[in-house]
């Protein structure tokens, strides 16, 4: 059984956004529209929730939220993976220079159980209009507290206003410049924005936190030239961002996760307040 907060906000979005649920197709003009075509495929061993959320989003602004074009909330009916969705959208709000992706989550009871980690674009720039979406778990498992850290202390440090140095990135420690790491990396609780740097170029941005499940959005950065290996290291950095979709902090290190696996790993730079 669907629960009722999934209905309510089933209706919400209908309404707002014209899009189609449970099989049914809503039309304000009685014509047909272009979609996204594709499935959903989760990896964990549990029994299907009972709904799934697609979106197609307009991605093209580096230095803004994306923009939710098209949405659908649909039922699972018991089916096994991968579900097929079929996703409508205006033609009319699809402009040939700007950048397009579909994306999915699982939410049960307004907690963010399933979402995809990998981009899906589509429809401008030569991306298809069918995608095959994997969602990962998030991980909501808290930080760990009232015991030893990894330096000893007796509490974990707060995610938010802490400076963050990189120590390791996809299982390799960072890249370093005059013989200094400088890969860092803050998150500001009072704007919902990110600051820091790739150890190349510095970049910002915002991010969506609920619980222990977090999400970057797409940011601007400075674009300086810099010497290998910062620059691999940059492109490695950026995607690691935005395939994040929770932490974990034990004591003074903080680890990004992408579903299970550990993307990469920070060490607090300095003591810091934590942020309301």
């Amino acid at each position: 059984m669907i629960c009722r907060s999934t209905i309510i906000r089933l209706a919400m979005v209908s309404s707002m956004l014209g899009v189609t649920y449970f099989g049914q197709t809503a039309s304000n003009s009685g014509q047909s529209s272009p979609m996204i075509t594709g499935t959903v495929t989760y990896r964990a061993q549990m029994a299907l929730p009972p709904a799934i959320d697609v979106r197609l989003e307009d991605v093209s602004r580096a230095d803004a939220p994306a923009v939710i074009l098209a949405e659908k909330i649909f039922a699972t009916d018991g089916k096994q993976v991968p579900i097929p969705f079929q996703l409508p959208y205006s033609a009319s709000d699809i402009q040939p220079s700007h950048r397009y992706q579909v994306r999915a989550q699982i939410t049960v009871e307004d907690k963010l159980l399933f979402a995809t980690t990998n981009a899906y674009p589509v429809i401008t720039g030569g991306a298809p209009s069918t995608v095959n979406m994997i969602l990962q778990p998030v991980n909501r498992t808290p930080p760990t507290s009232g015991g030893e850290g990894d330096s000893g202390e007796a509490s974990s440090l707060p995610l938010l206003g802490t400076d963050w140095s990189l120590t390791e990135l996809d299982g390799y420690p960072p890249a370093t410049a005059m013989g200094k790491n400088i890969a860092d990396l803050t998150l500001d609780g009072a704007q919902n924005r990110y600051s820091g740097s790739s150890g190349c170029n510095r970049l910002n941005g915002g991010f969506e936190l609920d619980g222990h499940s977090l999400h970057f959005k797409a940011g601007a950065s400075t674009m300086m030239a810099c010497p290998e290996p910062l620059m691999t290291q940059e492109q490695a950095f950026t995607k690691m961002l935005q395939s994040v979709t929770g932490y974990r902090i034990s004591g003074r290190t903080l680890e990004l996760l992408a579903g299970d696996k550990t993307v990469a790993k920070f060490k607090a730079a300095k003591p810091a307040q934590a942020q309301q």
